[in-house]
């Protein structure tokens, strides 16, 4: 039924009643920090504070980041993702708090768990306590310095390949490429217990895979986004935070090396040795069943991947254009190897200037330059007056206080000597580049190992210079939820002049 004469002024009508109801049902939160006097950032209707990182414009490291410097003094801050509002901590004491004291109340993330996925749902970055807990218990044994010394030997010879691939290519060279063809052939030796031959074939199988998963594509991009900002659209449309064809290429290709693994009784002295292990330990009762396997050989790829190659990528990069820098990592090498007669675990572990460059890689270039936490219980932040309510979303902006003047001076320059005595978390948390706490990045320690083994096969060999492409700075891609440059990082790869003795 009409209610004017006219049904132009009545669509009119209708249009303008929708528009509003949208508004009001857009902006209905955004005096919520105001109540409980929060410092907070003017937001945009629809968008919140979120419009720059939605639209693609900027990662959202750098987003926090930026938020971060212009909140000034305050111990936190609020903000508001499209409508809902998060709380961003900047208080050392109070990330503390967060990531260790309390964490029972803070053990959960934000991000969207892929429930309609039965070996995604299982990461344990996606899971939620108490099967977090669980999961995390029977994987911790994986990850012991003992389990690591032992597989050693077969990290040693994927640094072979890589020597030979940069001696069969000198010149200009892309080092997140040869990083991530490294870390890609070191993670199917000791995890699936395939040779990948990424250094062979730039269409081998698993490089095309590691593509699809971590390159700075549209897709990616957005999925990044929906699950860490719009988890209730993961949920109804049931979006995979992989696709799905990419998923089954490698669950099927783990889940079939393990059977021959098991089948075959054969030890070589990798995960899945280990895993074969934990499902005996589990006595068949199905706490730990197949689809629990095909995640860990999953989440293992996941996260040593990016880790591993970002690390030694960006190493690289801070030393061709810190030649001094580079000249005296590589004569700790040289020193430590020839006392050691060669590459040894003990050694690597010893090479304190090598330890000091990565840490500073760390800080500059976290592999994931933010935080994320739930609040799973009213919290009354300690020494305040608020009052976190069940359920409030929490940033930490790794990026910004890994960039802080007050923890890191001059905080752009690349400063391996600022951790010779590292006191930046002496009365707090500033510096995280793996998380911290319970849930702190189960593979930290492989992560270490194995960047540093790629660092030293090169710099034993092989030096690198800045080209004319070579970024200084690097510019991010908005695109990526990791930290990655959006043209790469080239330089020059050449034979040490003069060679070591």
């Amino acid at each position: 039924m009409l209610l004017t004469s006219s049904w132009i002024p009545d669509l009119l009508l209708f249009f303008a009643t929708i528009s509003l109801v949208s508004y009001w049902y857009a902006t209905r939160k955004f005096n919520y920090w105001k109540k409980r006097n929060v410092y907070y950032q003017k937001p945009v209707p629809f968008f919140g504070n979120f419009k720059e990182v939605i639209t693609l414009k900027k990662p959202i490291g750098i987003w926090l980041r930026e938020a971060y410097n212009a909140a000034k003094d305050t111990p936190y801050f609020g903000m508001f993702v499209f409508d809902e509002p998060y709380l961003v901590l900047k208080s050392p004491q109070l990330i503390k708090n967060v990531m260790i004291k309390d964490f029972n109340n803070f053990s959960d993330r934000t991000v969207a768990s892929p429930e309609h996925d039965n070996v995604a749902k299982n990461f344990l970055f996606f899971m939620r306590n108490p099967e977090w807990k669980t999961n995390r218990v029977q994987l911790t044994p994986v990850f012991t310095s003992g389990k690591l010394k032992v597989m050693f030997p077969t990290v040693v010879l994927v640094c072979d390949r890589l020597q030979k691939y940069l001696a069969d290519n000198l010149g200009v060279l892309e080092a997140k490429e040869v990083a991530a063809k490294f870390s890609t052939d070191v993670i199917a030796k000791t995890f699936f217990g395939i040779n990948a031959h990424s250094f062979d074939d730039e269409n081998a199988m698993f490089r095309v895979l590691g593509r699809k998963i971590f390159d700075f594509r549209l897709r990616n991009g957005l999925v990044n986004t929906a699950y860490f900002s719009m988890q209730n659209l993961v949920k109804l449309f049931r979006i995979n935070f992989v696709e799905k064809w990419v998923l089954d290429y490698f669950t099927d290709s783990f889940s079939k090396a393990f059977v021959a693994r098991e089948n075959s009784k054969i030890r070589k002295n990798d995960f899945i040795d280990i895993l074969i292990e934990i499902k005996k330990k589990d006595g068949g009762n199905g706490a730990f069943d197949m689809d629990k396997i095909k995640s860990a050989g999953m989440q293992f790829f996941f996260a040593g991947f990016e880790t591993t190659s970002s690390t030694i990528s960006y190493t690289l990069h801070e030393l061709c254009l810190n030649k001094t820098i580079q000249n005296k990592v590589r004569q700790e090498i040289l020193a430590n190897m020839k006392e050691n007669d060669g590459l040894t675990y003990e050694g690597v572990m010893g090479m304190k200037y090598l330890d000091m460059c990565v840490k500073e890689t760390l800080r500059k270039y976290p592999v994931l330059p933010f935080l994320d936490r739930k609040c799973l219980n009213e919290y009354k932040l300690p020494g305040t007056d608020l009052v976190l309510e069940k359920g409030t979303s929490i940033y930490i902006p790794l990026f910004g206080l890994h960039y802080d003047e007050k923890y890191f001076p001059e905080p752009d320059k690349y400063d391996p000597e600022r951790f010779a005595n590292p006191k930046c978390n002496s009365e707090g948390l500033v510096y995280m580049p793996f998380g911290e706490g319970p849930r702190i990045c189960i593979g930290e320690r492989l992560g270490l190992i194995t960047s540093k083994l790629g660092i030293i096969s090169v710099l034993t060999k092989f030096e690198v210079e800045r080209c004319a492409q070579t970024p200084d700075p690097v510019i991010f891609e908005a695109k990526s939820l990791v930290l990655q440059s959006t043209v790469g990082l080239p330089m020059v790869f050449k034979y040490i002049t003069p060679p070591p003795a």
